[in-house]
């Protein structure tokens, strides 16, 4: 009995040796057959998942403005998410405790203040006061998330700012789902201004763009690189040249692995002097006349650069005008340009008959033949009436006063008299001066096909189409129309991009021609001409006349018999003498009918005139030379100081010191003489006794020496020279008595 327990003690020691080299062996064996046996399909594996082939993106072009300003950029940004989330722990007397990532004196402390107002610096339109009640809100709740979204897209110096507050370091979630909270998405430093132009972006399902983002996108996108990395940490992965070392050839990887091309940056015509003008006078204007949209487009006569394109719609959610996605006015909204077209018809008149500016033509109403409504001759009228010097109602008004005072019954004359029996040889007339075609300019938006009503059908709409109806087009259309008239017939291309800039290498976009032969003579364009500038001078849109500069142009006002409103416009070009540059503002949806959009055009005009000095501004310029002749014979000079001192300026200066006593020690300039003229002198200033003295134009350091050589003391602020003093001057004092001194510029 005694020798059991021994027995199965020892026992047991033999089981357990037993299982201990079983359990060994297999494990031995399992090495074996993983190193040896299926070591190569394991190290393959290892591979698979520490090597990948990553795409490296390239950096997407710059848009410039012609002035040099960026326009559009790709820069880093940032969803701000706070861990708010709580726990719970076993505190004092196994009391269960509630611990946030939060504190509460991170909320207390002033920091919390200094992160709402970086939130609010980050993104002006929402308030400090809103993300505080946004974090307190969510912070105090029930159950506060781990992953509270507070802000998005902030730009990354905000965010990095707000991760050093004090206490909020741990607070700030680096990744949400895995991916980093820092991303990169195009940037336009200048907000909505020339948005339709630059482009918007379309959206990560469509991951497209327009405007000059979206038709230069293969430029500006560059190219993705490809490359062979290593894995060093969770989701942070290394360049490996030697990856070819892990069972992959030096051929094969030198064939996967591509280099990074970044994107070509590109110069727009736009500038933002102009563009800047032009949306701010658009937009006073679609506001203070209660419009529902509008443009504004400045044009190089020359090279057909669009210098400026503003396209303000009425957003319904905010009741502001802004750059709309997908709503390009200037080259995608097609309507009846009214009177701005009778320009057109002229021209197209012209140039196949022998119309003359001064041939007369009936006004003011008429009824045609074939002209009728509901069975009932039908009058067509003109607007307003036109009188001579003595008051007394015309009649009749020459083509020139035709399109000056913009009479619809005398352009209808002039349909009637000469195509009134061949419509379609005006169409076609018209069809070879005017750019009906789509223009396909170098932006992605949409260009629709305009359109003229069939002329054969209905004698109504053949007058309507002779006064600017009938017909719809677009705004950029109608600017290139004008901008011909003033380059002498010469039509060219509308264009948003000028050079394209590709490392070192820039291209620069030429100017491409419509049509091969000019749209009509030199004669026409200049009797066309003569004809815009007298619309300015002496008809409908003198009320942008003025005596710097003459502007040539058309006003337009067509009704849009559906809602009840009107369309106006102006288009033409300036300076009238030597055209440089052509306009078009439109405006769509006003109540009223008026001359709105000659505003705008004078505005823009007015803007160029002073800032382009090779138009030659005549009048500013012998401005600016008469005062630059006038500062340089002005002669420096010291008001009041150490004559030694101001001697010798003058002598390092090489300049003449004229003074009436050159032993004085304190001297003044002559207040006697006007200062800037030949006759001026220093003479001497006698420091007067028991009165303070004057010591208005001193420096602070002769100041200083003056008034304690008298006993006074000093006190003084600001910097520069005197500009006031207390007690003033012939104040009387005792020694000892304080003077008060303020310095300035």
């Amino acid at each position: 009995m005694s020798d059991n327990p021994t027995r199965k003690i020892s026992a047991m020691k033999i089981t357990f040796v037993a299982l201990v080299l079983i359990a060994g062996t297999a494990i031995l064996c399992a090495m074996v057959k993983i190193q040896w046996v299926n070591g190569k399909m394991w190290r393959a594996k290892a591979e698979e998942r520490e090597h990948d082939i990553r795409t490296i993106p390239a950096r997407r072009g710059n848009i410039h403005s012609s002035d040099g300003n960026i326009l559009a950029s790709t820069v880093p940004v940032c969803d701000l998410y706070l861990d708010l989330g709580r726990w719970e722990k076993r505190g004092k007397d196994n009391k269960v405790v509630r611990e946030s990532m939060v504190t509460d004196s991170t909320f207390t402390k002033k920091h919390f203040g200094e992160v709402c107002t970086l939130l609010h610096e980050a993104t002006p339109s929402k308030s400090a006061a809103y993300y505080h009640n946004l974090i307190i809100t969510e912070w105090r709740s029930e159950s506060p998330r781990r992953c509270f979204a507070v802000a998005r897209n902030i730009p990354y110096s905000y965010w990095a700012k707000i991760c050093q507050v004090p206490g909020w370091k741990r607070v700030v979630v680096r990744t949400k789902d895995g991916e980093s909270v820092v991303h990169e998405v195009r940037a336009h430093p200048y907000g909505n201004l020339a948005g339709n132009v630059i482009g918007f972006y379309n959206g990560d399902n469509i991951r497209t763009y327009t405007g000059l983002e979206g038709y230069y996108d293969s430029l500006l996108r560059g190219q993705d690189g490809k490359i062979y990395c290593r894995r060093l940490t969770r989701g942070t992965w290394l360049p490996d040249e030697k990856s070819w070392r892990f069972g992959m050839s030096a051929d094969d990887s030198m064939n996967v692995q591509k280099p990074v091309i970044d994107g070509c940056d590109i110069v727009s015509t736009i500038d933002t002097r102009y563009q800047d003008i032009a949306e701010h006078s658009l937009r006073d204007m679609l506001v203070k006349y209660n419009a529902h949209a509008g443009c504004a487009i400045l044009m190089e006569i020359e090279t057909g650069y669009i210098l400026a394109c503003s396209n303000l719609s009425l957003d319904t959610n905010t009741h502001t005008f802004r750059e709309m996605p997908n709503r390009n006015v200037a080259c995608s909204d097609i309507y009846e340009p009214g009177s701005t077209f009778k320009s057109v018809i002229l021209t197209a008149m012209m140039n196949d008959t022998n119309i003359s500016p001064n041939e007369r033509v009936r006004v003011r109403q008429k009824v045609f033949p074939g002209v009728t409504l509901s069975g009932t001759p039908n009058e067509i009228k003109d607007d307003h009436e036109v009188t001579d010097s003595n008051g007394r109602v015309l009649d009749t008004l020459d083509v020139r006063s035709v399109i000056a005072h913009s009479s619809n019954v005398g352009m209808c004359e002039l349909g009637w008299k000469y195509y009134g029996s061949q419509r379609s040889r005006l169409k076609n007339a018209v069809v070879k001066v005017f750019p009906f075609e789509p223009l396909h300019t170098d932006l992605r938006t949409a260009e629709y096909n305009s359109r003229i009503n069939k002329l054969s059908t209905s004698p109504r709409d053949f007058l309507n189409f002779c006064y600017g109806y009938s017909t719809a087009v677009s705004a950029l259309q109608v600017l290139t129309f004008y901008n011909a008239i003033g380059g002498q017939g010469r039509m060219v291309k509308p264009l948003f991009c000028k050079e394209i800039i590709n490392g070192r290498h820039h291209q620069v976009i030429q100017p491409v021609l419509l049509k091969d032969k000019p749209i009509c003579s030199k004669d026409v364009a200049a009797k066309m001409t003569d004809m815009l500038v007298g619309v300015v001078e002496n008809g409908t849109g003198n009320n942008i006349k003025n005596s710097t500069y003459r502007i040539a142009g058309k006003t337009g006002t067509a009704k849009n018999y559906r809602t009840g409103r009107y369309n106006a416009s102006f288009a033409g070009f300036f300076p009238a003498e030597n055209p440089k540059y052509s306009c078009i503002v439109v405006a769509q949806d006003i109540p009223i009918y008026g001359r709105q959009a000659a505003e705008v055009f004078r505005d823009i005009a007015s803007c160029v005139m002073a800032m382009d000095k090779s138009l030659g501004n005549i009048s500013l310029e012998q401005k600016t030379k008469q005062l630059k002749k006038q500062q340089s014979q002005r002669q420096p000079y010291v008001t009041k100081g150490r004559q030694d001192e101001i001697l010798h300026a003058y002598q390092l200066l090489n300049l003449p010191y004229h003074s009436t006593d050159s032993s004085s020690y304190w001297t003044i300039y002559g207040t006697d003489i006007a200062g800037h003229t030949e006759s001026a002198r220093y003479c001497g200033y006698q420091v007067p006794r028991n009165t303070v003295p004057n010591c208005i134009g001193m420096t602070i350091k002769d100041a200083v020496e003056m008034l304690r050589a008298m006993g006074l003391k000093v006190r003084f602020d600001g910097c520069g020279k005197v500009v006031a003093q207390s007690p003033k001057a012939r104040t009387r004092c005792e020694k000892g008595a304080t003077v008060y001194l303020t310095l300035g510029n």
